[in-house]
């Protein structure tokens, strides 16, 4: 099925080529944007559907939108034209079919490479134009594997020619494997743990390249250039979830995850191979979603037991909370991303919304609700091209957010 509404030709624009942008921390590059939509949401350029069960967000690349979902029991990789018809569909094994069944992984595209990982540990190296497989790896059965109880939600990370995951397991915490051959580069040991639910990044600091990834009890630092475990700092809650992307700044790493285990900031020492805390706020527990940094502020929700959860305000210097938004009338928390000075965020409730936020205030601007899919609002909204893209399971919807 396939809604188009609209022909509006998208903006060039820097790619958002994987999970959470160019620099894996939410934020656009993007200007000339709507500041305020119309009643309704912004005009809707297209809905298609047949993407299957899932809550893989998009990666948009040289022209072409990649996402992935479950249809058949497999994970399908799929490639579209901006105008929303398939460029192709590939299959990359079976699909994690076990508790909240689906696809967890965004694709990552790099040199005319889309790299895709199934939430049982399927590797796939694709080439963009056609989707004709690279090669594949098994990381699970490779390694003896340990994903967390609700399988592997990793959306690779490409650092110059290592392809970086998260394994889990005592044979092999984290691992990197060439990005032509598939080869094993490096592997990091050390810890007995299994892998989290987030994605790696990696930072330079100093002279240092340094692959930061969380695991189900810590987060963890390596060496780019061996896979040599530097530290690691324990940060577990009693689900064993850690779903949010370690945040950089200026020396510093921010974690965090819900359940009442709050946020933490950490200093790196100026050689990288030591790292104390700075500070902590357990009301700052986002457990999925997304933490935004801006002018000195960081960003993100809070965990309630009604989950309802406040956007909030923290400063970055002393950890303080600024404000939470308890007099909103939004409805949950979910996930965020920012563009051209705003807020642009997707709840759990299926509302998509734009708010300004500063350190004086929270404000939602204009909000709606999203029309097509089924099963849970868990994927990341994405800004890129003058266009917002949200997917809702077997439904992906492209609008347009371009200034008049």
């Amino acid at each position: 099925m396939s809604l188009l509404l609209g022909s509006t030709a998208p903006a060039r624009s820097p790619d958002w080529n994987q999970f959470n942008g160019p620099h894996r921390d939410n934020i656009s590059t993007e200007k000339g944007l709507l500041s305020e939509w119309p009643e309704g949401g912004p005009e809707l350029i297209w809905a298609k559907s047949g993407f299957g069960e899932g809550y893989s967000s998009v990666a948009v690349s040289d022209g072409t939108i990649y996402t992935a979902g479950m249809r058949g029991g497999d994970m399908i990789v799929f490639a579209l034209h901006l105008n929303g018809e398939l460029k192709w569909k590939v299959p990359n094994g079976p699909a994690w079919s076990a508790s909240v069944r689906g696809t967890r992984s965004t694709p990552t595209v790099v040199n005319s490479r889309v790299y895709a990982m199934s939430g049982n540990g399927r590797l796939a190296c694709l080439q963009s134009e056609d989707g004709v497989e690279v090669w594949a790896v098994d990381l699970r059965e490779k390694y003896d594997g340990k994903p967390g109880g609700w399988g592997y939600s990793d959306s690779v990370l490409v650092d110059g020619d290592n392809v970086i995951c998260t394994v889990g397991g005592k044979n092999a915490v984290i691992v990197a494997l060439d990005t032509r051959s598939g080869e094993e580069r490096w592997k990091t040991t050390g810890l007995d743990h299994a892998a989290g639910y987030t994605s790696p990044v990696a930072i330079t600091h100093g002279e240092k390249r340094i692959v930061l990834g969380m695991t189900e009890k810590a987060l963890v630092g390596i060496d780019a250039r061996d896979g040599r475990l530097l530290w690691h700092v324990e940060h577990f809650n009693e689900h064993g979830i850690n779903a949010q992307t370690p945040l950089y700044h200026d020396g510093h790493i921010l974690i965090s995850s819900g359940w009442d285990s709050g946020s933490v900031l950490l200093k790196l020492a100026k050689d990288g191979t030591a790292i104390t805390e700075k500070w902590r706020n357990k009301e700052f527990d986002n457990d999925f979603g997304g933490i935004l940094f801006a002018n000195g502020y960081f960003y993100g929700f809070n965990w309630l037991t009604n989950e309802r959860g406040q956007l909030m305000c923290v400063d970055f210097e002393t950890g303080e909370t600024v404000y939470s938004d308890f007099t909103s009338d939004r409805e949950r928390k979910g996930a965020i991303t920012w563009a051209d000075g705003m807020i642009y965020g997707y709840d759990e409730g299926g509302e998509v919304w734009i708010g300004a936020a500063d350190p004086k205030r929270f404000e939602v601007i204009s909000r709606f609700n999203l029309p097509s899919g089924s099963g849970y609002h868990w994927a990341h909204p994405v800004v890129s091209g003058a266009r917002l893209y949200v997917r809702h399971g077997d439904f992906l919807h492209a609008y347009n957010v371009k200034a008049k």
